[in-house]
Formats: structure tokens, C-alpha cells, sequence
């Protein structure tokens, strides 16, 4: 619900501080009349670059908090949600600073990082939004390992509903025992496997059901709950490899923009 994540944290605390801080910046822009044009060497540019290089700094300083974890520096959600409003600030900040004035030089080059790490931030924010709480329900508050087990539980339980019965139907459990939960890699990403042993041997079960007796039946219901288990570990393998993608991303781009902002600023100041 909206009143528990951390966008709405203390009734948007940080989106108005965000909100504030933009029509100051906003304002300044529009007021100010520099000699040629607004841009990055003006004082107002210098104001809007130092208020910048500070809100990248805060940003990064997230990573360090949800490592402090005895910390009493605010809780992490809080810090979650400045994280986010001041993000989206930093894009409308630094276009000011730099005065739409762009160039094949480090300086848009600080830029442009500064802006993929926004997007791939905006991207962060629906994982974090929506996957949490869909992990939760995929899983019922359980571990991998749990759901694991009862895998297990469900295949030794055919396997004794299987015994004195054709030989043909112990293989059938074993044959589903043993799938894989994704034969490719790639599947990872889908949530999906098209060759799901347990789905096979579900549907060879079926044909014969009107055949079957009362054991070979309840094999069939718990070959069907393995089924769904199966389902819901993959929709959270999916899920948490989406995740993994995203730190992939952003965590690298987000060093390589502190590396372009002291270059930025180094050259601005020796070499200007």
C-alpha cells in the first residue's frame, strides 16, 4: 500500500524537500541575467554545480548506509526516499547548472552519466516497489530452500503412493524428480521452462486418469502442487534476476559518474 513504502515516507517528506528545492533552483535560473549566457562558469553555474557535486555525493552515501546497519543516522527507508526525490532533483539541477549547453568535452560527459544513473534509478525505484512485496507473496514468507524441501517432501510421497504399481509410473516420478527448474539460462529472465518435466509427467498422468485408481490420482494432485511450487520458484528466480540486472547497471555507472565529476570539477578548476 501506498502509506507503507518508502516513496510516501512521513507523509512525502523528501518529495517536498525535493519540490522546494526545485522552484529555489528554478527561480534563480529565470532571475538570474549573466553578462553573455547562463551556463556552468557563471555564479549562479557555480552555485547550481556545487548543489549538484553535493546531492551526487548524498546519493552515493546510500550505498554506505544500508551497510551501516547499527547506524543511527535515520532509518534506511528514510534514506531510500531522499535517495529517490533528490535523484530526480539532481537531473533538473544539473541541466540548470550546465545551462543546456552541451558539447563532446568531460563536462557532458559527467552529464550524461549523471543522467543514465537518474534512469536506471527510475528504474530501480518499480523494482523496488513492486518486486519486494511480489517476492513475498510468491514465496508465502518462506526460503528457496523451504520451498526446496517440500519439493522433496511431495516427491517422496509419490514415490511411496508409486510402490507395488507398474514400473512405468515410479519412472514417471523419478523422470520429474529430476528436472531442472530452467534448462537454459536465458529462461531465467521469462520466468518460464518450456521443458518442465513436471509439466510432461502431469500430462502423461492425465491421459490415463480415467483409468487410475485412488493412489495414482493423489499422485497426480501432488504432482500438480510440485507444479506450482515450481511456478513460484521461477517467478522469483525472475524476479531477482531482474534486480541483479538493474545493480548491474547502476552500481558501475554510478562509480564511473563519481570519477567524471572529479574530472569535471579538477578540469574546471585548473584548467579553466
Amino acid at each position: 500500500m501506498l502509506q507503507d513504502n518508502f516513496m510516501s515516507f512521513q507523509r512525502f517528506r523528501y518529495a517536498k524537500w525535493a519540490i522546494a528545492l526545485l522552484a529555489l533552483c528554478i527561480a534563480l535560473y529565470v532571475l538570474d541575467n549573466p553578462p553573455l549566457k547562463p551556463g556552468g562558469g557563471t555564479m549562479l553555474g557555480y552555485g547550481l554545480g556545487t548543489l549538484g557535486a553535493l546531492l551526487i555525493v548524498f546519493l552515493l552515501l546510500l550505498g554506505v548506509r544500508k551497510r551501516a546497519y547499527a547506524s543511527r543516522m535515520g532509518t534506511l527507508r528514510g534514506w531510500l526516499s531522499a535517495h529517490v526525490y533528490l535523484g530526480l532533483a539532481l537531473a533538473v539541477v544539473a541541466t540548470l547548472h550546465c545551462g543546456f549547453e552541451f558539447g563532446w568535452n568531460v563536462h557532458t560527459f559527467a552529464y550524461a552519466l549523471t543522467m543514465a544513473v537518474i534512469i536506471s534509478g527510475i528504474w530501480g525505484v518499480a523494482l523496488y516497489l513492486y518486486h519486494p512485496s511480489l517476492m513475498g507473496d510468491l514465496l508465502d514468507g518462506r526460503t528457496l530452500d523451504q520451498i526446496a524441501q517440500d519439493l522433496r517432501d511431495l516427491d517422496d510421497r509419490c514415490r511411496m503412493l508409486a510402490q507395488g504399481r507398474p514400473p512405468a509410473l515410479l519412472a514417471l516420478i523419478e523422470e520429474s524428480a529430476a528436472g531442472q527448474i530452467f534448462s537454459k539460462r536465458r529462461q531465467r529472465l521469462t520466468g518460464r521452462n518450456r521443458n518442465c518435466a513436471t509439466a510432461r509427467v502431469l500430462a502423461r498422468l492425465r491421459e490415463v486418469g480415467d483409468q487410475a485408481d485412488a493412489n495414482a490420482n493423489e499422485i497426480y494432485t501432488l504432482q500438480f502442487r510440485r507444479l506450482q511450487q515450481l511456478k513460484r520458484i521461477r517467478s522469483f528466480v525472475r524476479l531477482r534476476t531482474l534486480t541483479e540486472i538493474w545493480l548491474l547497471f547502476h552500481v558501475p555507472m554510478s562509480i564511473a559518474l563519481l570519477v567524471a565529476l572529479i574530472a569535471h570539477i579538477v578540469s574546471v578548476f585548473f584548467y579553466w
